[in-house]
Formats: C-alpha cells, structure tokens, sequence
C-alpha cells in the first residue's frame, strides 16, 4: 500500500516522520510531499497547494491520501491535481472538506474571533501560539521532536483562513474514512459516521502522531481493512 502522509499547512511535515517509519517497518511504501511556508505560496492557496502536492505524488502509482487537521480542507483540492491517483482518503483528527466556505467558517465563533484579534500586518501567529503556554510541551515531551515542530512552524497569512474553499467534494469513485485522535474532532468523527464512512476513535490527543505512532499506524491499518 501506497500512503500519502499529508501535514497541515499550518504545521510541518515532522508531524508524520515517526508514522511514516512505522509504515515503512511494515512494508508500505510511504510519500511524505512537503507543504511549503504559505507566506511563500501565491493565492488561490488551495488550488496551488493541490498541484504542489499532486506533482510531489507523480509517477507511484494509486495512493491512499492519509490529511492531518487542516489539511482535511485540501483532499478536494490534491485528489483533484492528482487525476486519479488517490483512490482513498483518511482523515485523521481533520476538518472534512467545506466546499464554498473558509477556514474560518469551520471553527467557533469564539475561537474565530480570538484568533482574528491576533493578527498583525495580515498574519496570525505561529499555530503553536494559539493555545495556552505549556500545551505543546504538554503534547509531545520528548524535547528533540518538539524542537524539530517548532521550528517549522511560520505566522499564518490570514488571507489563508479567509479564503473560500473551491466548489469541490471528493469524487464518488474515492472512498473516505475518519480516524479520531481528539475530542475536540468528535464531531467531525460523528458526521463521518452519520454519512456511513468507516470511522474510528481513539482516545489519544491531536498530535499524537509523534507520541503515539504505532498506534496510530495501527488505526490506519484497520480502517483501510474496514473500508476495503
């Protein structure tokens, strides 16, 4: 099996370094495409990081599309570059696609309005300080992996979160599941099952990735079993 690990643009791609290893330790043949910092990616940004991902894929065959977080928004957008190439897609502890609507139309209000109230010069902060001091440390303990994530980590361009996502849902003939690593995806997990996709949920945390690989390699392979 052929695994995309696709980051969230609002993170870096280290968030799939260990279950990518763990994949690799099982067989699978693993694609880790890079999205670069969004202040050095020209707008419309979905369509453009859709391309940038589809060509990083060229050339290896049927994949299945594994997006973290954020990058749940872009599956549209990669499986549409990738003409026909992705024949699956797992989110994982991501937002589903939002045809017509942005970034900002997935989240709370609240949160929307605090995030808003960040911004400077057209940027928002890094992702890590959007949450309470402590809480990455909190997440990944180790000091050497959470030193690499944050130094991937670049101020937002709100332009991103305000852009509106193109007309587009995944293809009929692309099958999709949902892992959930966090509450705070509950309902996002409940949706998928609501419309009959192969769901799972564990009781981990949004970045367990680095934490957590095996398990979550483990996640993955039973949901690709249950949906076929």
């Amino acid at each position: 099996m052929h695994l995309v690990l696709l980051h969230s643009p609002l993170i870096g791609p280290s968030a799939w370094l260990a279950v990518a290893a763990e994949a690799l330790e099982r067989g699978h043949k693993v694609s880790l495409p890079a999205i670069p910092d969004l202040n050095l990616i020209p707008q419309p940004y979905y369509p453009v990081i859709g391309r940038g991902v589809a060509r990083q894929i060229e050339g290896q065959g049927a994949a299945t599309l594994v997006v973290h977080s954020s990058a749940g928004g872009l599956a549209p957008s990669v499986v549409a570059a990738s003409e026909g190439r992705i024949d699956h897609v797992v989110f994982v502890d991501a937002i589903l696609p939002h045809p017509n609507r942005s970034w900002f139309d997935t989240t709370g209000v609240v949160f929307a309005d605090a995030l808003r109230a960040t911004v400077q010069d057209g940027l928002a902060p890094p992702w890590d300080q959007w949450f309470p001091a402590g809480l990455i440390a909190d997440l990944i303990d180790d000091a050497n992996a959470r030193a690499v994530f944050e130094g991937e980590l670049n101020p937002t361009p709100v332009a991103f979160l305000e852009e509106v996502s193109p007309d587009l849902d995944l293809p009929e003939n692309v099958a999709w599941s949902y892992l959930r690593l966090s509450e705070a995806y509950e309902a996002e997990a409940a949706r998928a099952r609501s419309q009959g996709r192969p769901t799972l949920r564990e009781d981990l945390h949004h970045l367990a990735m680095f934490t957590h690989s095996f398990e979550v390699m483990n996640a993955l392979s039973n949901l690709l079993r249950i949906g076929g």
